[in-house]
């Protein structure tokens, strides 16, 4: 029997560092992958987007376990983690290289473009998943802790809506035309909520085991 609670003071959870700390590295993934674009049947895709849906899983996690205030945390510390990767792959840019080292260049060509990626990541980020934590955290207790599935996937369909479209615009607009953008956007959107939805059995699998190990079920204050 998982006891109820609705204030942070009220438990100190056992394994909320470790998720933070694996919903931060997955972002960072994200953010390196991204400065690639692949093709996809025609349709083109930053390659971060084979990660990123498992940050939106992470998050849905995090809120459903730990509730709104705490994936807030993480949300900002992934934020924090992003702001440190542009200031250091810049500053590794001016250094000068070694003599017998011959890749400037190619560094160069790879993360010259990393403060550009890590502005639309902060921006998407703090956009996309603060309203994906807050809407899960509202359903949570309007539907009183039931139906988990159903919050998991209203929230990623509209939080992954902000994400994915303000991603891209500053990302790469102005490098890619309209009907590409729109195209790339709508792509982008439609794999990450279909994500969701075949990793929905895993996810509240995990949620649950997780809610096991913690021995709670919170629920953010009214």
């Amino acid at each position: 029997m998982l006891k109820i609670v609705s204030h942070e003071s009220e438990w100190c959870p056992k394994y909320y560092g470790i998720i933070v700390g694996l919903f931060c590295s997955l972002y960072m993934i994200t953010l390196c992958l991204s400065i690639k674009i692949f093709d996809f049947h025609g349709a083109t895709l930053p390659a971060g987007i084979l990660v990123f849906p498992l940050c939106a899983i992470l998050a849905d996690i995090l809120t459903e376990v730990y509730g709104f205030k705490r994936t807030r945390q993480a949300i900002w510390a992934a934020l924090a983690s992003t702001v440190l990767f542009a200031v250091f792959t810049q500053a590794a840019l001016k250094l000068t290289p070694a003599p017998f080292w011959e890749h400037q260049k190619d560094f160069e060509n790879v993360f010259n473009f990393s403060w550009r990626i890590s502005l639309a990541g902060c921006m998407a980020w703090v956009v996309g998943e603060i309203s994906n934590s807050y809407i899960l955290s509202r359903m949570k207790l309007a539907q009183k802790g039931k139906h988990m599935s159903v919050r998991f996937i209203a929230s990623t369909v509209i939080g992954q809506f902000f994400d994915t479209f303000i991603f891209i615009l500053v990302a790469f607009g102005g490098l890619i035309t309209w009907n590409a953008f729109f195209l790339m956007a709508l792509t982008g959107w439609g794999a990450k909520v279909l994500y969701e939805i075949l990793f929905l059995p895993a996810s509240i699998s995990i949620t649950k085991r997780i809610k096991r190990a913690e021995g709670v079920d919170h629920f953010d204050p009214q």
